[in-house]
């Protein structure tokens, strides 16, 4: 059973719309996209890797979530799998004490991602 998210996603929303939103120094997930990217016609520089993870954080719908996860051994995380421009992604996060959305993780699933729909989201061909 993949159960229910921890966040309201209408509330995580916002938090990007309003640029409530952080990662980490270095970002795997920023450093994703541009790998994704990078042997493409259109690669993405920083700013646009960015701009896409926003995008894809505000495409996400309930039938995206995947499941819960602990992060720091006592932190809840939501976990999403999507996908965006004809590529599979795997989205997780948290909303801090702060009440800003936190520790966003966005890259290739590294395993199929079963989600809440019932379709499964693929994991990165890395042939």
């Amino acid at each position: 059973m993949i159960g229910e998210p921890k966040y309201d996603l209408g509330q995580v929303q916002a938090l990007v719309d309003a640029g409530r939103y952080w990662f980490s120094a270095p970002s795997r997930s920023l450093s994703e996209v541009i790998r994704v990217y990078r042997e493409t016609a259109l690669p993405k520089s920083q700013s646009e890797a960015e701009e896409f993870i926003r995008f894809g954080v505000e495409a996400l719908e309930p039938k995206h979530f995947v499941g819960r996860t602990m992060q720091w051994g006592s932190e809840i995380a939501d976990q999403y799998g999507i996908m965006l421009d004809g590529r599979p992604w795997f989205i997780k996060f948290l909303i801090g004490a702060e009440g800003d959305l936190e520790e966003i993780s966005f890259h290739p699933p590294e395993k199929p991602l079963p989600i809440k729909s019932g379709e499964v989201i693929p994991a990165e061909d890395v042939s």
